[in-house]
């Protein structure tokens, strides 16, 4: 009786030490440069890059591969300057998918990406196309009369 018992906690313990391995090795690391996202996203591995930039800040997370594709979600974390209508946008996110090998920004190629955030950003950009427009037509108008 006693070697059963002796059998199912080695298992216990062989199974824990297993899910511990796999946990820390399917970990995403945190990259503190471009650099070690792009290894990251070129090789499909889970890591996570913050992306300071002047207008807006934004978080890139490669979540791993989906068929033959890298799936990267990307959100906006903080709109700091220039267009400041993007911070309504903070916090939303869209999953983006790239070729197997691929690395760039993410969020510089919208068409691979999906979400609520995509949808949001190509309404601004519709909105300001817009206005670019009208006001063009404004300043033709008033050429003419």
């Amino acid at each position: 009786m006693r070697s059963k018992e002796v059998y199912f906690i080695v298992a216990w313990v062989i199974l824990a030490l297993i899910f511990l391995i796999v946990y820390f090795i399917s970990r995403p690391i945190s990259c503190d440069t471009y650099g070690c996202f792009e290894e990251s996203m070129r090789a499909c591995s889970p890591a996570s890059y913050i992306n300071e930039e002047t207008e807006v800040s934004w978080k890139y997370e490669v979540v791993g591969s989906v068929g033959r594709e890298c799936r990267v979600d990307v959100t906006l974390l903080m709109a700091k300057e220039g267009d400041l209508g993007l911070r309504e946008y903070e916090g939303n996110s869209m999953d983006c998918y790239f070729p197997l090998g691929f690395a760039n920004y993410p969020d510089e190629d919208l068409k691979a990406c999906s979400g609520e955030l995509k949808e949001k950003l190509q309404e601004r950009i519709i909105e300001k196309l817009h206005q670019y427009l009208l006001d063009g037509l404004d300043d033709a108008l008033a050429d003419l009369g």
